[in-house]
């Protein structure tokens, strides 16, 4: 007698018995990489709302001095901090730190009212400021055209903590006073003045 050959559905079903099953996974590891994904999300808000500063020391809780500001050198040839592009031997001296939480001083009377602005940064300054060939003042110290300070890369560092007076002059326009407080506590690293000058 001669075999006959298998169906091939019934081949397939014999290989099939042949190919081991998965083992299902144990209950526990989706809740485990559930609980993993949560922490590092967590992780992740709660270091971006923290001052890019901290580290990770003081994100722990432990107390870390702080050190006191160090102004970098500047380029070969270019002013140093709170230097005036102007008049390079002067630099402006800093005034005791305005206190008090207003952002705003009026003054002025029946000749017209005056408003002087307040900000507060840890290193320096940037102004957007129209007219560009407005001159700015620091301390009544002149430390350039308001155009080589527009930008981010062109930062104008102050000297040292305290408080400075900044004007804004351009001829044809009413002058502008802003108050910046340099300082170690202030909550930016830079005070962005951004006005647009009104004509007289």
């Amino acid at each position: 007698m001669t075999e006959q050959n298998p169906e091939p559905n019934e081949a397939h079903e014999n290989e099939r018995d042949f190919e081991p099953e998965q083992a299902p996974l144990p209950k526990w590891v989706p809740v485990l990489i559930g609980l993993v994904l949560v922490l590092i999300a967590a992780f992740a808000v709660f270091t971006g709302l923290r001052n890019r500063a901290a580290s990770l020391v003081s994100m722990v809780g432990r107390d870390v001095p702080q050190r006191a500001r160090k102004s970098t050198p500047a380029p070969p040839g270019e002013p140093g901090a709170g230097s005036s592009l102007v008049m390079p031997d002067n630099v402006p001296t800093a005034n005791q730190p305005v206190t008090g939480r207003s952002r705003a001083e009026i003054t002025g009377g029946p000749q017209g009212v005056d408003t002087t602005m307040r900000a507060w940064a840890r290193r320096g300054m940037v102004l957007n400021v129209l007219p560009e060939d407005a001159m700015v003042y620091v301390n009544d110290v002149p430390i350039g055209e308001v155009r080589q300070f527009n930008s981010m890369d062109e930062v104008y560092d102050f000297a040292e903590p305290g408080s400075y007076t900044v004007r804004l002059v351009a001829n044809g326009y009413r002058e502008k006073r802003f108050v910046v407080t340099a300082g170690d506590d202030a909550k930016q690293d830079i005070a962005r003045i951004s006005v647009k000058l009104e004509k007289q």
